[in-house]
């Protein structure tokens, strides 16, 4: 890895693996993610040898050659790569988060993120997910609406999400699988998946999320979700309009 491409992006958020949520048409292949109010922060868009999408907030508008844009209805996508700052440019292979940063898209940092998009052996997705937003289930979950959790007795990162868990299996439906072989000390989420789903949806660990409306996958997460509550209420929110 280069050292000044190391400088300029991060690699890891406190999600093992951030994944787009179904909707803008970039779970497959590469992608380039500009969050931003201003729109001059994607001024270097036609740089870039991949796709750019310029994600406003709900109700800002604007235009920029080499780029599309998506109104981020709700904040979901603000929500999901945990964008607190901004400009945030994301890239994206396959739906996953590989690199991002704080920095506008000048023309410097287009030249960065196309090393990054065209060297595929260093900058790879993380994890090789069996299931993807946009995937239709079949079997029991086939016309499922509702919350996967993959969830570990023990775990530290599983246990910062107890409360959460317990709030959100009162108040939607919740299918909790655990790999251990004891039930999880959770009276609140009655309703126990098979363990097999782990290898079955190529799950790597736990805490991971996969949120599914009428049998259609819309949202994966691996690793610890600080905002849980507010970003499933959000794709609930989201999923009602469209």
């Amino acid at each position: 890895m280069k050292r000044w491409i190391a400088a300029i992006f991060t690699f890891a958020g406190l999600a093992l693996a951030q994944v787009a949520p179904w909707g803008l048409g970039v779970e497959r292949g590469k992608a380039v993610l500009v969050f931003t109010s201003n729109c001059t922060d994607a001024a270097a868009a036609p740089q870039v040898k991949a796709r750019v999408v310029l994600v406003l907030p709900e109700g800002r508008r604007c235009q920029v050659g080499g780029a599309e844009v998506f109104q981020d209805t709700g904040g979901l996508w603000r929500a999901t790569f945990y964008v607190d700052r901004e400009p945030r440019v994301v890239v994206l292979k396959e739906g996953q988060q590989i690199v991002a940063t704080t920095k506008p898209l000048t023309p410097d940092l287009a030249n960065a993120v196309n090393q990054v998009i065209e060297d595929d052996q260093r900058y790879a997705p993380r994890f090789a997910l069996k299931i993807r937003p946009g995937d239709r289930l079949a079997g029991d979950l086939a016309g499922y609406t509702g919350l996967v959790v993959f969830w570990k007795e023990g775990c530290p990162w599983c246990e910062k999400e107890r409360d959460d868990l317990a709030r959100l299996c009162r108040e939607l439906p919740v299918l909790l699988v655990s790999n251990t072989s004891g039930k999880p000390d959770l009276p609140e989420c009655a309703r126990r998946g098979n363990w097999q789903l782990y290898h079955d949806w190529g799950i790597p660990g736990a805490p991971s999320h996969v949120w599914i409306e009428e049998g259609v996958v819309m949202w994966v997460s691996v690793g610890f979700q600080p905002n849980l509550e507010q970003t499933l209420k959000t794709l609930k929110e989201v999923v009602g309009r469209s």
